[in-house]
């Protein structure tokens, strides 16, 4: 079968989960004719993600979020209000969607919750098979849990997943824990996708913290942290594309992100830290790492990423990057870490057995 993927570019999650998809349909002898990446801020794809696709990638303006001043948290209202004056831009990104899917002639459409493709599905009324891919769908399960907040971030993190999820559409939902699915309402519940170079690893313990942050505003609080703390080494990763290292004392070293670095580090580290997003987590629990995840400021999904892996006792959380949490033995929490392993490893093939229209799966 051929397929064609649409990817929302921003931070690393979806580009590694399209990367990981990617070798699994080759391998059962597929093809993946193109990338369409979605990005509202003209940045370039990252190289981890270029040097491993040999199909056309092809980059669209789409919806993003708007960073405030310090780079620690992201503006509501702002990326709201940018989103509609864009729209005449993002109906130009549909039209390319419309014209790329003509050129290609897919079998299957798949979705990395990139919002155009939703929109060209519900507007064309294609007839293929879309399939619509996140941790963000796990909201639908009955095991999913909100965080304490007010209505309003619950209600537009709802409409949004349903803006990237036509009714009509198969919705995948990547989950820490193995839960039940719903045929009737189209919805899968499937592990995350790990790289084959995170399950190649052999984990070891080089007795250093691991950071990745997704906005380098927070590189402030860790090179505070690590002032007081000098007796404790730490390797964090940032998207500094001005220099590739950066050091701050005698304990603290600022990586430009990178993934084979990032794979090798994460392997080594005593325990991981990172800004609350789904797929680095889903790794680092996978090689049974220690981990905190800390939510963006103003991030709801970041939050909801934050309970869900609580819920699945494979992290512990904060509000701010105390890293004296992951350093005391009894914050620590890792009781889900050895079933979470087991529900990726007895369950890798069921995402591709799903794309692949088995019958099993739509009876």
């Amino acid at each position: 079968m051929t397929y064609l993927f649409f990817i929302q570019g921003e931070g690393r999650g979806h580009l590694t989960q399209a990367l990981t998809l990617q070798e699994k349909l080759l391998s059962r002898g597929h093809q993946v004719l193109a990338f369409v990446v979605g990005n509202d801020h003209d940045v370039a794809l990252p190289s981890f993600f270029t040097e491993q696709i040999t199909s056309p990638i092809l980059t669209i303006a789409s919806p993003g979020f708007v960073v405030d001043k310090e780079g620690r948290g992201i503006k509501i209202i702002s990326s709201a209000l940018i989103a509609i004056k864009n729209l005449p831009r993002y109906w130009r990104s549909i039209q390319t969607i419309k014209k790329t899917i003509e050129q290609y002639q897919p079998d299957v459409l798949v979705s990395f919750y990139e919002p155009l493709a939703g929109q060209y599905y519900r507007i064309y009324k294609d007839s293929r098979p879309l399939f619509c891919l996140g941790h963000q769908y796990f909201i639908d399960s009955p095991s999913f849990k909100f965080p304490l907040s007010s209505k309003l971030p619950r209600l537009a993190f709802q409409f949004y997943n349903r803006l990237t999820a036509p009714s009509h559409s198969q919705k995948i939902a990547l989950s820490f824990t193995k839960e039940n699915d719903n045929p009737k309402k189209n919805f899968w519940v499937c592990p995350p996708l790990i790289r084959r170079e995170i399950k190649q690893q052999k984990p070891s313990d080089n007795n250093f913290l691991l950071i990745y942050l997704l906005n380098a505003g927070y590189s402030r609080d860790i090179i505070n942290w690590s002032t007081k703390h000098p007796d404790i080494k730490i390797e964090a990763f940032w998207n500094n594309p001005e220099q590739e290292v950066s050091y701050f004392g005698s304990n603290l070293i600022f990586h430009h992100l990178s993934g084979s670095k990032f794979i090798s580090k994460l392997s080594d580290c005593h325990a991981y830290t990172s800004t609350a997003g789904f797929d680095s987590i889903a790794e680092a629990a996978y090689l049974q790492k220690q981990i905190m995840m800390v939510p963006t400021k103003n991030h709801f999904e970041q939050k909801c990423n934050a309970v869900d892996a609580t819920r699945a006792k494979i992290a512990i959380t904060s509000d701010n990057f105390n890293l004296s949490l992951i350093t005391q033995k009894s914050t620590r929490s890792s009781s889900g870490l050895t079933t979470f392993k087991k529900w990726v490893d007895n369950y890798d093939n069921k995402i591709v057995n799903i794309l692949e229209n088995k019958n099993k799966y739509f009876t």
